[in-house]
C-alpha cells in the first residue's frame, strides 16, 4: 500500500475506535438509568418531553464518571462549540455546501476523555415541521423563481442525542468524528445518513467511517 493509504486507513482506524468507545458510554449509561429505575426499553423518564434540554442532560450526566457539565454556550463551554460538516455536501440555494451550526447552542457533557454530548430535547416524541427538499447530489430543490422546495416531515423520536468522539480535534465532520441519535421512546435509536447513522452502523458492524471531505463554503460541482 502507498504511504497517504496507510496514513488514511490508520486515521480512519483510529476514528472508527474512538466512535465505537463513546457509543458504548452512552449504551452503558442507558442501561444504567434503565437499571436504577427498574424499566427495560424505555426511556421516557431519562428522556423526558416535559423536561427542558438542560434538565435532561443534567440527570443523564450522573451515569457517566468523571463527566463535566456545560449547560450555556458562553464561557469555558464556547471553547468546545464548532460547526460540523455533513457527512457529504449539503448545499444551500445558492449551491455552496453548509454545514451544522445548530449543536453549538446545546447544552453540552464534556467526558474526561475529551469527547462531547450534547442533547435537544423535543417537547413531544412525534411532530410535524417543514424541511427543504434536497436531491441526490445535496442540493436544495428550488422552484421556477429559485425558492427553497418544502415538504412536510414526520418526526418520531423524543431527543437528539450528538456526540463528537474527539472534541475540538478535527475533521469534525459527521460520520467521521461527529454522529447523531435520534432516541425513541423504547430507548432504541434511529438516524439521518448525512449526520452519521450509516457510518455509525457501518463502525458497529466492524467498517470504517462514511464520510466525504469537503469544505464549508465550497461551490457545487
Amino acid at each position: 500500500m502507498t504511504l497517504p493509504s496507510l496514513i488514511a486507513n490508520y486515521k480512519n482506524k483510529e476514528l472508527a475506535t474512538r466512535a465505537k468507545r463513546t457509543y458504548s458510554l452512552i449504551s452503558q449509561a442507558i442501561k444504567l438509568y434503565e437499571a436504577e429505575n427498574g424499566v427495560t426499553d424505555d426511556v421516557t423518564g431519562l428522556f423526558d418531553p416535559s423536561k427542558t434540554s438542560e434538565d435532561v442532560l443534567t440527570n443523564f450526566s450522573k451515569y457517566f464518571d468523571g463527566s463535566k457539565l456545560c449547560l450555556h454556550p458562553s464561557s469555558e463551554c464556547k471553547l468546545f462549540s464548532h460547526n460540523v460538516l455533513w457527512a457529504s455536501p449539503l448545499y444551500n440555494e445558492n449551491s455552496l455546501a453548509s454545514a451544522d451550526s445548530s449543536w453549538k447552542n446545546y447544552p453540552m457533557i464534556l467526558l474526561k476523555d475529551g469527547s462531547i454530548i450534547s442533547i435537544l430535547q423535543y417537547t413531544s416524541c412525534i411532530r410535524t415541521s417543514t424541511a427543504k427538499k434536497f436531491d441526490s447530489d445535496g442540493k436544495v430543490v428550488v422552484d421556477k423563481d429559485g425558492n427553497p422546495v418544502t415538504y412536510t416531515l414526520v418526526s418520531n423520536y423524543c431527543a437528539s442525542l450528538k456526540f463528537d468522539t474527539n472534541g475540538n480535534s478535527g475533521p469534525n465532520q459527521y460520520g467521521a468524528d461527529v454522529f447523531e441519535l435520534r432516541i425513541k421512546d423504547d430507548g432504541t435509536f434511529q438516524g439521518w445518513d448525512k449526520s452519521g447513522w450509516a457510518s455509525l452502523k457501518n463502525i458497529l458492524g466492524g467498517g470504517y467511517p462514511i464520510y466525504k471531505k469537503y469544505s464549508e463554503g465550497q461551490e457545487a460541482n
